[in-house]
This record gives C-alpha cells, structure tokens and sequence, in this order.
C-alpha cells in the first residue's frame, strides 16, 4: 500500500476515534450536523444536509432525533412554510461546547511531544491541504 494511502486511512480512522469518544450525548453524525448548524447563521435543512454531505432522507431522520432530543429547534421560514430553519438550544450550544473541548485536550495530548515549530508546520499545512481540498469540492 502506498504510504500516503495508509497515512490517509490511519489518520482518518484516529482522528474518527477522537471525535466518537467526544461524543457523549450524540452520535458522531449528530455532533457534525450540529457543528454545521453553529457554523451558519440559521440555516435551512437542505443547505445544512449539503454542507455536511447527507442524502436529505438520512439527514431528516437526524435532525428529527436532535429536537425530540432537545439539541435542535426547527420553525419554518417566514416567507415559504415549507422551508424549515435550524438552529441550536442551549442544551445542543452546551453539547458542542463539551465536544470542542474534549476534541482539543485529544489533540492537545497528540501535540504534547511537540515543539512549537512543529506544531506551528502541522497547523498549517493541515490549513493548505484543507484550503487546496475545499477548492476541488
């Protein structure tokens, strides 16, 4: 296997086991849904659903989980009733919170034999590559 290849899949298999072990209250799903909620200013369902690259079925199922749940509140647009607005509750604002935070002391710890230097390389290059991705999307 080519060693980028196997970087990629280990990388992402890590990282994928940083954010789940984050996750208290909510799914991995939930907790990017409601990243994208936050990240927007009240956005719609579809453009939350494109943003984070789920099929609007799947992704009404999750957002109705998130309000039955009492992370989510929806209401419809004021000027079409058929387009329903998210945003977040106190209770989902606190559940990120709680998420970011423990994301970060998980990447703390995998920074901590790190200098400075090279965390300073690290951030940015992940910045490139997440700049040069975005661009292909």
């Amino acid at each position: 296997m080519d060693p980028l290849l196997k970087m990629f899949h280990t990388l992402s298999g890590e990282l994928n086991k940083i954010h789940k072990e984050a996750c208290k209250e909510v799914s991995v799903q939930q907790s990017t849904i409601m990243h994208e909620i936050q990240s927007l200013s009240e956005p719609s369902m579809q453009e939350t659903a494109r943003g984070v690259g789920m099929d609007i079925t799947t992704f009404s199922r999750q957002i109705q989980s998130l309000v039955t749940s009492g992370h989510v509140s929806r209401k419809p647009y004021p000027g079409d009733r058929r387009i329903q607005i998210l945003s977040l509750t106190e209770l989902g604002e606190s559940a990120v919170s709680q998420i970011d935070e423990e994301i970060m002391i998980q990447l703390g710890r995998s920074l901590s034999d790190m200098g400075d230097f090279e965390k300073e390389i690290i951030i940015r290059s992940l910045q490139q590559l997440y700049k040069n991705m975005s661009k292909e999307a």
